[in-house]
């Protein structure tokens, strides 16, 4: 499967970096101003909404999951079933058995690839309600204690030493469980294309599962996120 926490944390990433203003771009904040810093990878593990995320996704995965094991082990079986027959095949029925099992060959890479797309579709459009309301929160955070910018330590950090005073992660996660789980869009039907019976074998080419097909889902942290010190 897609690695949803990586997904989100890329995306939050950018989203810190939008909420913090150009100030973010600089090295060190000008004389006078005011900041914070998040961790986005603490944000996102205390989202509202990301446990049912994931859960959802990887419930609608497991659908395609099972379609490309089908065929794979169809593909598997024609090359299998191919090779016990050729030696008896006159060299035309053997060149039509090869073009019939490019054609289905052809039929089942262009299916995988439709999964793939819509598996990437259905990720995007699942996850963004929750990044869209870390925004909003983001900016809220901000706005409210009059920062002109928040940078992100969770991500590729340069920071390597600074007031704990500063970090405003629990006011963004206290700002997200105020607003609730954003409301996650239903599954709209997918392409279905038409993949006939196989009755011929493959020319070698495995049918490769999709890149968002296969990895174990990830658990959400549920470390309680500590208090911010007075």
């Amino acid at each position: 499967m897609f690695s949803i926490s990586r997904a989100l944390i890329g995306a939050a990433t950018l989203l810190v970096c939008g909420a913090a203003r150009p100030l973010a771009a600089q090295a060190t904040p000008p004389a006078g101003s005011r900041w914070g810093y998040v961790n986005t990878g603490e944000i996102l593990q205390a989202a509202p909404g990301r446990s049912e995320a994931e859960a959802l996704l990887q419930k609608e995965q497991a659908v395609w999951q099972a379609e490309v094991n089908k065929m794979q082990e169809d593909n598997v079986k024609l090359t299998s079933d191919f090779q016990k027959s050729s030696g008896v095949l006159t060299a035309a029925a053997r060149d039509k058995k090869i073009k019939d099992i490019s054609d289905q060959q052809a039929l089942w890479q262009k299916r995988s690839d439709d999964i793939n797309a819509e598996a990437q579709r259905r990720q995007a459009e699942v996850l963004q309600p929750i990044l869209d309301q870390i925004k909003l929160a983001l900016e809220d955070v901000r706005s409210a204690n009059k920062l002109d910018a928040i940078f992100d330590i969770g991500q590729n950090a340069t920071i390597v030493a600074v007031d704990k005073n500063l970090n405003y992660s629990d006011r963004v996660i206290a700002r997200l469980r105020q607003m609730g789980a954003p409301v996650i869009a239903t599954k709209s039907e997918g392409p279905k294309s038409q993949v006939p019976a196989p009755g011929a074998k493959p020319s070698g080419l495995p049918v490769s599962a999709p890149a968002g097909i296969g990895r174990p889902p990830i658990k959400p942290d549920t470390t309680p996120v500590p208090k911010k010190p007075e």
